[in-house]
């Protein structure tokens, strides 16, 4: 994502199979859309909850240009 979120949990459980989700091309995403979904309705729900502007809480918690490279909390890095 474009955020920059100091801590993240996640649990997954892996599931192998021969068979691509139904309605996602063979090529897909990796199922990028499904996270970043997640991510854009957990910043409008927290929004609401603080209440501020969904655009204000984004803009203040984008990656900014000095905080390059940008390392996430599940080690990826953004150059």
């Amino acid at each position: 994502g474009s955020y920059a979120i100091r801590n993240a949990f996640v649990s997954v459980d892996g599931v192998y199979t021969n068979k691509f989700p139904g309605g996602v091309a063979y090529r897909c995403s990796f199922r990028v859309t499904e996270a970043v979904y997640l991510i854009e309705r957990t910043v409008d729900v927290l929004a609401q909850k603080l209440g501020i502007d969904k655009a204000e809480i984004r803009l203040r918690n984008f990656i900014r240009k000095e905080q390059f490279p940008y390392t996430t909390p599940l080690g990826l890095e953004y150059d």
